[in-house]
């Protein structure tokens, strides 16, 4: 096959040369309708339930709402994980589904058994909108004068901006965040009430009964249909007022008589601050926006299409003055990210084509072999877009140049050195025959290398959910790219040096070799050298096997001084920041810090913009407590900060700084992509998470508040916290039905009344063309903000007389539960922690030691490990499963190459080689073992055996030539070999050097990977000349 192929391409050279020029073509074009963007989506496909049951404590609602909503939703097929969490009047409940599974398919599964979950009237489900933890792209703020009130602005956001915004292609949700809603609010007090002999049901009945168009048919008249229409909506506050609710003595009573009517806010669930450093605004009461992509789409194109939409808005929509502010762009990072791997590309292909000059030995050579480099990457791209994987940090920020120009090399180092080296008669028969000769030797070990390579990528696709999505991508598209790379090696390349080298073969036109190349020819100055000493390595060949072998092995085992982790800790250009105060705390208490943080983190010029939430939104996505703040700093380009300051040492000043100023609030540091999907995927965004879960909420919390204590006694612990609020007081109204009875009263009346006056009833709404208000109506603040007051609130009985509460209830304070979160339909509380200073899987070892030795769980209790260490544990249990795998794989290959299980073996060896320099590369650098150096591992496989294929298949093709001498023959081979195996592995080396030094946005998984690939080609170079040649010298002696 590969001989015809050959065939085919020298017989055809100029058809060849324009072929893949149209293919590069295409693969330009294809580039250009790629999806970018900056990091893989690496969420589940999930899908949210979202349930309000407003007014209600945490524990009816998961009493009345949550588990009925996890019960209906048990036999929804491939769920893998089941979350809810449930707050004051909401719920939300989360369905993690397998990899690969339909989000719509998931969807529909989950509508259709929606509808058979009991729940109580009034509680209607929603699935919330198809996005992802990665797909909140936009932020911004509404800036208006003064004469636009907060309340117009509100408006404008909710019935102008959302519209308009959800219809432009690829947006899934606009969440609105802080911002006073308009309501018409009726307050009435018991003593007008009593004085007119009415009660609260009635007035609510009248105002409902009071507000609505009707129709009568259509009428006749002169030819014409007349629609009739019966006008008796409420339009605005004065039609409120002038309701009659009834008469006494013929003389109306008015709603204005028993009630004031009021425009205003109900009470606010989130408020919104922010602060724009070089604009110098600092807003402590503020509206925004967040913007959140559909699952899928390209946000470069929704970006780009949103940010017309709002300049649209702009111009034609908004009041004078008003205007959108973005705090967040995705756009950046998007810019960022892609502007660190060309930088880190760029800077490859240019080393490798000046080492390639210095290996080759002219500018021909290595511009022939570097074409490899366009041919490859387009024809990449041409797979990626037919196969839909978008250009992101890591399926082009992981692609290594000389990986791809290896086969290249080979081949063209291989028929520069047959050209050198033809006989008279092997010149006369042409340079098409000559070429097709030379390139037959080392087509079919090209080939088989490169199939390694490809296979050693096998484990990587077998990964699962978030490493899976991470890296699989990257996996897939360097196959593409190695793949382009061999289809050039075997067809392009020898091509285009046999046009190059066509007038050489004439003996009066040899080429002539500067000065300057010879004392710069350093491959050769190590051939000489190495078949010197290899003279020495074969004659004591034993000893070097023992002591080479005991050397790596020894490397090898510094595998155990490795710290492990999930991933290394990534770079978003931005610090999120989560600030908790004592729960039940109020949402506008909880606002007093918000100044303070801003004040704070005014101090440090790296900081761009902040934003602080408190509570949360109205939409119910964010099932926070009042007690809650979260905390968005967009930072400044790095290369604007002074040299001295690290990221990591500004969070360290920012934690410090605030626990001097807010010495009660709790405080933790993360980022807002990575957070948000890892909360999604384990239940917890830190690297820790310890899930205690149970029946008793009350045992639970004494078994996490030891496991607490046990947690922030250990060395590395930082952010140690409960990931649920503790208890907060509630106002328990507990009714004697007894009472309730002997006065006729039935509980739900009780209740009623405690909804309405307490909490105020929606009666209707008003409409106001295309925006709608509620009405609501309650008992005035006076009258209901004391337990004295509630108390006394009056309930009619049957014999029509006013008793109050106090006589039908026990009201009094008590604990009550902030929030309660449930995974896989039982209680669960989360201890919390983060680690700095060492790594996750040895602190999580000491942990469960020591937990284990303290806490003895009852039955029905159980203790597991989350966070970040649950995605590190599974990846090591599908790697352990996978690589071992491979490595047969690639046994099978090799023997289908060498027809001998021996040879194969052999090669198989410098895995080794290349697994000693990977571990110490590591060590060098301070990085743990975490996915992306697991990666970086099974990379090197394919390219360490590819060095052994090299030398393995020079020797034997040798020995067919003169068997007669071992010793020779193989110092030959190797000698021959050496140039294209040193050349092969130090183009990888250098080629990656640039991501492995890297430190933009973006860069932090790309360094490890980097690092191990680098480490382990540099020992594949330093053992394989020397070891592999004296092991097969060792081994083939007994035969001859």
């Amino acid at each position: 096959m590969i001989r015809r192929l050959l065939i085919i391409s020298l017989t055809n050279r100029v058809a060849i040369i324009i072929v893949s020029l149209v293919l590069m073509v295409v693969g330009l074009v294809c580039f250009k309708l790629l999806k970018i963007e900056a990091y893989p989506d690496i969420a589940d496909t999930n899908v949210v339930i979202i349930a309000k049951y407003p007014g209600r404590a945490a524990e009816e609602v998961e009493q009345q709402v949550t588990i009925p909503i996890e019960r209906s939703l048990n036999n929804v097929p491939k769920v893998i994980a089941r979350r809810s969490r449930t707050v004051f009047g909401l719920a939300l409940i989360q369905l993690s589904f397998a990899d690969g599974t339909d989000d719509y398919f998931a969807r529909q599964q989950v509508i259709e058994r929606l509808s058979s979950a009991d729940l109580p009237d009034g509680v209607t489900p929603e699935i919330g909108p198809l996005t992802t933890a990665v797909g909140e792209i936009y932020r911004y703020v509404l800036e208006a004068p003064p004469s636009v009130t907060p309340t117009q602005l509100r408006d404008l956001q909710d019935w102008v901006i959302v519209p308009s915004l959800l219809q432009v292609p690829g947006i899934a949700d606009v969440v609105t965040f802080g911002g006073p809603v308009k309501e018409f609010h009726v307050f009435t007090a018991p003593e007008k009430l009593r004085k007119y002999k009415l009660t609260l049901p009635v007035v609510m009945d009248a105002i409902e009964s009071n507000n609505r168009n009707t129709g009568g048919n259509i009428i006749e008249r002169g030819g014409q249909g007349l629609a009739i229409r019966g006008i008796g909506a409420i339009r605005n506050e004065e039609d409120i007022r002038n309701i009659v609710i009834t008469s006494i003595n013929g003389v109306p009573v008015f709603i204005k008589d028993i009630a004031s009517v009021e425009v205003g806010p109900p009470p606010p669930s989130g408020l919104l601050g922010y602060a724009i450093f070089h604009d110098g605004k600092n807003v402590n009461s503020g509206i925004e926006g967040i913007v959140s992509m559909r699952r899928g789409e390209n946000p470069s194109d929704v970006l780009k299409a949103l940010k017309a939409k709002m300049a649209d808005l702009q111009v034609n929509e908004f009041p004078e003055g008003v205007k959108i502010t973005p705090i967040y762009d995705r756009t950046s990072l998007v810019n960022n990210t892609l502007e660190t791997v060309s930088h880190t590309l760029l800077e490859g292909v240019s080393i490798v084509i000046i080492v390639l000059v210095l290996f080759l030995g002219n500018l021909r050579s290595a511009l022939v072999v570097a074409f490899t480099i366009p041919f490859a990457l387009l024809f990449a791209f041409i797979l990626m877009k037919l196969n839909g994987i978008p250009a992101n940090l890591l399926s082009l920020g992981a692609i290594d140049f000389g990986i791809i120009v290896d086969g290249a090399c080979v081949m063209a180092a291989h028929l520069v050195h047959k050209f050198k080296t033809a006989t008279p008669e092997e010149r006369k028969e042409g340079i098409i025959k000559l070429t097709l000769n030379a390139s037959q030797e080392v087509g079919r070990e090209i080939f088989f290398a490169v199939t390694i390579i490809i296979l050693a990528y096998m484990p990587i696709l077998t990964m699962q959910r978030v490493e899976g999505k991470l890296f699989s991508p990257m996996a897939v598209t360097l196959a593409f790219a190695v793949v382009g790379a061999m289809i050039c090696a075997l067809t392009v390349i020898p091509v285009l040096i046999s046009f190059v080298y066509n007038k050489y073969l004439d003996e009066d036109q040899k080429e002539t070799i500067p000065a300057w190349r010879k004392k710069l020819d350093v491959i050769g100055w190590m051939e000489r050298k190495y078949e010197v000493g290899l003279v020495k390595i074969l004659k004591y060949h034993k000893q070097v096997v023992i002591i080479g072998f005991v050397i790596v092995f020894a490397l090898v085992s510094f595998i155990g001084k490795l710290g492990t982790e999930f991933l290394p800790p990534l770079d978003e250009g931005s610090i999120w920041m989560r600030a908790f105060l004592p729960a039940g705390t109020s949402v506008t208490e909880t606002q007093k810090i918000s100044p303070v943080v801003r004040r704070v983190v005014a101090r440090h010029k790296q900081i761009e913009s902040i934003v602080t939430q408190s509570g949360r939104n109205d939409d119910g996505t964010d099932p926070f407590p009042s007690n809650r703040t979260e905390v968005m700093m967009v930072l400044k380009d790095y290369k604007t900060w002074s040299q001295d300051t690290t990221k990591q040492e500004l969070i360290a000043e920012l934690r410090r700084e605030l626990k001097e100023e807010l010495p009660s609030t709790f405080i933790s540091f993360g980022q807002p992509i990575i957070d948000n999907v890892m909360e999604t995927v384990t239940g917890s965004a830190a690297d820790l998470a310890i899930n205690i879960q149970g029946y008793d909420i009350n045992r639970m919390r004494g078994i996490a508040d030891t496991v607490r204590t046990i947690v922030k006694g250990m060395q590395g612990a930082t952010d140690v916290g409960m990931e649920q609020e503790g208890p907060q007081a509630q106002l328990n109204i507990q009714i004697n039905r007894r009472e309730a009875a002997r006065y006729g009263i039935n509980v739900a009346d009780i209740q009623n009344m405690i909804e309405a006056a307490i909490g105020g009833k929606d009666v209707g709404s008003v409409y106001d063309h295309d925006k709608r208000y509620d009405i609501v109506v309650r008992y005035v603040p006076e009258n209901r903000n004391s337990l004295d007051m509630i108390r006394s609130i009056q309930i009619p009985s049957a014999s029509g007389e006013l008793i109050p509460i106090g006589q039908l209830a026990v009201v009094k304070l008590l604990d009550g539960e902030t929030n309660l979160y449930r995974a896989d339909g039982k209680r669960l509380l989360i201890v919390k922690t983060n680690v700095q200073g060492r790594d996750q899987g040895g602190f999580v070892a000491e942990a469960k030691v020591k937990i284990a030795n303290v806490i003895h769980l009852p039955q029905g209790y159980t203790i597991n490990y989350g966070g970040q260490f649950e995605n590190l544990e599974r990846a090591g249990k599908q790697l352990m499963i996978a690589i071992p795998l491979t490595v047969i794989m690639v046994l099978v290959v090799l023997f289908m190459l060498f027809k001998n299980l021996k040879y194969a073996l052999m090669t198989l060896v410098c895995v080794l080689f290349a697994l000693a320099g990977g571990i110490m590369a590591l060590l060098m650098r301070g990085y743990n073992f975490n996915v992306s150096a697991g990666v970086g591992f099974v990379s090197l496989f394919g390219l360490s055996v590819m060095a052994g294929v090299l030398l393995i298949s020079a020797i034997n093709r040798e020995r067919t030539l003169d068997n007669s001498n071992l010793e020779f023959t193989l110092s030959k081979a190797a000698s021959g070999q050496l140039r294209s195996i040193t050349m092969m592995l130090i183009v990888a080396i250098i080629g990656l050097v640039p991501a492995a030094r890297s430190s933009g946005i973006g860069s932090d998984i790309q360094r490890p990977l980097a690092t191990v690939i680098i480490g382990g080609l540099t020992s594949t170079l330093i053992f394989t000349p020397f070891l592999l040649t004296a092991l097969y010298y060792w081994i083939e002696k007994k035969k001859v």
